[in-house]
């Protein structure tokens, strides 16, 4: 350790001479939890993404100097020249507490009679009865983008897997939102402490702990892990700019948070949902999707988290700077600001890799009431009045040489049409880890989307049955099918367990919104990215929301 790098960290130790504003510890909690959205000096939001929880010890340097600020005071600064290598771990955690309902119902929050009235019909049926308030109110260029819900929520459970085994009790015959609504009851508290390495200088931050790079330089954050609330933990070295503060998160665990703008995040979001290399109009489609994605989720995902978002699938894949390429860079700068609307408000521009043909509803794959960009339509010219696929034209869906946007691209890749087998042993191990009905001798779709996605199956087993409600939870419930746009062929024994199961399907993911193996097929067929956007969510229009600047 130099003596300058030593006696500059000491120097910056030293309160500022500015006076600090002194907010108390429940006032700093209280500042991590809100949703309420911030904008920048050009007018631009501003997002809270959390970038990993979990993990133990988390390593923080850059290659320029770095500003840690304990508990977000400016008031209190340390600064450490370039290279400082800081370990930022939690000491003394106490972990929050919660408690979990299931979601049975959601309105605008302009229509307080509805769910009033849908409270007080689900207290008459003998429950537990809350509502709670998601989305943001978000002023922006003179106009007001209102994305809130009113949620009505029943029956309360300690744990979030007690709440989806009773969420799943209460959807049989009736499709349900299929969200489990986490309530905080107490908010999780410790010491946030950060180590140089070569000095030994510690900072210690009463539950958070902010730390920046001058002259707007990046943030690394070496062998950090990521993957948290998915399949696939893993470890990488990532950079990120703008802001990181570091907090306790659920189970008194450390949470990692990057803050930046909307256009910074987006620019990093793009090639971590689309191919970089993808053409410039789907890129650009992307983009316009990606932007009313981050808004439209802004208070209504990670509710009683000390952040607005993750930086997984959950709400959209996020890996720093390093992921930034300059094709999808320009794409989010040649749609800056730009947002979709319909008649209703800020369109929900969900999407998912390819619908195989035929994209779905929102309402019959996520319930509430309909959305009229997102009813699911042919991905084909000139068709969008075509009936759903039923029960009996799925199978020739299937086999048809469908003419779709996403056969293009997806076709190669391996989404368009695809056949996977389980074998019988799997299905009924996985079946039994929610119901013992024995060995499972048949399924039996109930209920299918207007894209022929099975959203609801019956589990025949040798000692029962058995309803699992939705469509991306029996596409687990099955080994993790592509999609739920598929048929099945049995193989074993007439009357008895089956020895095996052949899905026969199309498409990957739920098909709902933008197909993005339909918009590149689009693209490459001529249309740009305007057009694309009207294909995937009719009825709606492009407007610019914050400037060009």
């Amino acid at each position: 350790m130099t003596r300058r790098l030593l006696a500059c960290i000491a120097a910056c130790l030293l309160p500022s001479v500015a006076p600090a504003f002194e907010m108390t510890r429940k006032d700093r909690l209280a500042a991590l939890y809100t949703k309420a959205v911030v904008f920048d000096r050009k007018g631009e939001p501003l997002v809270s993404v959390r970038v990993s929880e979990g993990a133990g010890p988390v390593v923080a340097t850059s290659r320029s100097a770095l500003v840690l600020l304990p508990g977000g005071d400016e008031g209190h600064r340390v600064k450490a020249p370039a290279g400082a290598r800081w370990t930022i771990a939690v000491e003394a955690p106490t972990d929050g507490r919660r408690r979990y309902w299931v979601a049975v119902e959601s309105v605008p929050a302009a229509d307080v009679g509805r769910a009033a009235a849908a409270r007080e019909r689900w207290r008459k049926d003998g429950h537990d009865v809350s509502l709670f308030e998601s989305g943001a109110l978000i002023g922006l260029a003179g106009r007001t983008l209102d994305t809130r819900l009113l949620t009505v929520a029943v029956d309360p459970r300690p744990t979030e897997a007690e709440a989806r085994a009773r969420a799943q009790a209460l959807s049989v015959g009736r499709p349900l939102p299929g969200e489990v609504v986490a309530e905080p009851l107490e908010w999780p508290q410790g010491w946030i402490v950060a180590r140089e390495a070569r000095s030994g200088i510690e900072v210690r931050a009463r539950d958070v702990l902010w730390l920046s790079a001058e002259g707007g330089a990046a943030v690394d954050l070496p062998d950090l892990e990521v993957g948290h609330g998915t399949p696939r933990i893993t470890r990488e070295s990532r950079s990120y700019e703008g802001d990181v503060y570091f907090t306790i998160g659920q189970g008194g665990r450390l949470a990692v948070v990057n803050v930046l703008s909307a256009e910074r995040l987006l620019e990093a979001v793009v090639p971590s949902e689309l191919f970089p290399n993808a053409p410039l109009d789907a890129l650009r489609a992307q983009a316009v999707a990606a932007r009313g994605q981050l808004l439209a989720k802004v208070g209504s995902r990670h509710r009683a988290d000390p952040y607005v978002l993750c930086a997984e699938t959950h709400c959209q894949v996020y890996a720093g700077v390093g992921r930034r390429a300059a094709r999808t860079t320009r794409a989010v700068a040649d749609t800056r600001g730009e947002l979709l609307f319909d008649g209703h408000g800020l369109v929900d521009t969900v999407y998912s890799s390819a619908c195989g043909g035929h994209g779905e509803a929102f309402d019959l794959t996520w319930g509430g009431g309909p959305h009229p960009a997102l009813q699911g339509r042919p991905d084909t010219p000139g068709e969008a009045g075509m009936s759903p696929i039923t029960e009996d034209a799925v199978g020739t869906f299937l086999r048809s040489s469908s003419e779709a946007f996403c056969k293009v691209t997806g076709q190669g890749a391996g989404v368009f049409r695809w056949t996977t087998t389980r074998s019988g042993a799997d299905v009924t191990r996985s079946v039994s880890k929610i119901k013992d009905i024995g060995a499972v001798v048949d399924l039996r779709p109930l209920r299918r989307g207007r894209s022929g996605r099975v959203l609801a199956i019956e589990y025949v087993g040798t000692k029962g049955t058995y309803v699992h409600e939705g469509e991306y939870p029996n596409r687990v419930l099955l080994g993790n099918l592509k999609s739920g746009l598929w048929t099945v062929e049995r193989r074993g024994p007439a009357g008895g367990p089956a020895d095996a199961w052949t899905f026969t399907g199309g498409g990957f993911g739920h098909g709902v919104g933008m197909c993005q193996h339909g918009a590149m097929g689009m693209a490459t067929k001529g249309h740009d990215y305007g057009r694309i956007l009207e294909h995937y969510y009719p009825g709606s229009r492009r407007e610019r929301v914050w400037s060009t600047k």
